[in-house]
């Protein structure tokens, strides 16, 4: 049975639970299609751009990356897309109809080449993540936030948190999963402190909680966040300690 999660009386306007980010999409003349990538991604990262103030500055400082949060904010869906897309090296083609389409089919990490330029950091100091896949640190200076790329799909949860060899403890905070039987379908993971939720962009997007110990799953990409540390105590009073329980029971009868 799936446990739709309804926005708490207590979160705050401008939450991640106000942000419905549907498959699909149109700007302009310009037609999306298979943006479950995309679209999971972009909300991962809105996630921790409106969680953490670091992240909202770093990511504010680069229009590339200013630009779609922004529109996300103005729950202005389809430009936040045509922002990252129109940036990213994804073509437009015409098809049959003569209608312009963006195919934004990927994989994760074809995302992160939009971020190369100007946000990659050094990450040799961040031996303690390779173990899990190819690493990408986004900083201005020191990293904010660590990206994943698992090496051949995790089926098992990854660390809550990570010390790297400076001792900077980061906090993993979104996943990027698709499920064994829907491989081609992407879903975000969100770490929301007390508890897991994972976000679909099916016709009715929605925010389920969900236990990964009973879901048949791959993890394909990681986000951890750098938070400070005082006395070994995260600064936002959370140690990574929180249990993991992802567990989408959807199923899907389409292939975004």
């Amino acid at each position: 049975m799936r446990s739709i999660l309804s926005r708490p009386s207590d979160w705050p306007i401008g939450s991640i639970y106000d942000i419905h980010l549907k498959a699909g999409g149109q700007f302009g003349p310009i037609e999306f299609i298979n943006t479950c990538v995309l679209d999971s991604f972009l909300v991962a990262l809105y996630y921790c751009y409106i969680q953490h103030d670091r992240i909202a500055s770093l990511f504010n400082s680069f229009e590339k990356l200013r630009a779609p949060m922004v529109f996300l904010r103005a729950r202005m869906y389809d430009a936040a897309k045509a922002s990252w897309l129109l940036r990213s090296q994804f073509n437009v083609t015409k098809d049959a109809s003569e209608k312009y389409v963006a195919n934004a089919w990927s994989k994760p990490e074809d995302h992160l080449q939009l971020l190369n330029d100007d946000l990659i950091v050094s990450n040799d100091k961040l031996s303690k993540f390779e173990h899990l896949g190819d690493v990408h640190a986004l900083g201005i200076k020191d990293p904010e936030l660590v990206l994943v790329v698992i090496h051949q799909g995790m089926d098992t949860a990854p660390p809550l948190y990570i010390e790297d060899d400076y001792y900077r403890t980061f906090d993993l905070q979104f996943l990027l999963m698709s499920r064994t039987s829907f491989p081609t379908h992407m879903i975000a993971g969100l770490n929301l402190f007390d508890r897991w939720v994972c976000y679909d962009d099916d016709e009715e997007p929605s925010y389920e909680d969900f236990n990964l110990n009973q879901a048949d799953f791959r993890i394909h990409l990681a986000g951890y966040v750098r938070t400070h540390v005082l006395v070994g105590v995260a600064e936002e009073g959370y140690s990574g300690a929180v249990p993991f329980y992802p567990s989408c029971g959807f199923q899907k009868a389409h292939i975004d």
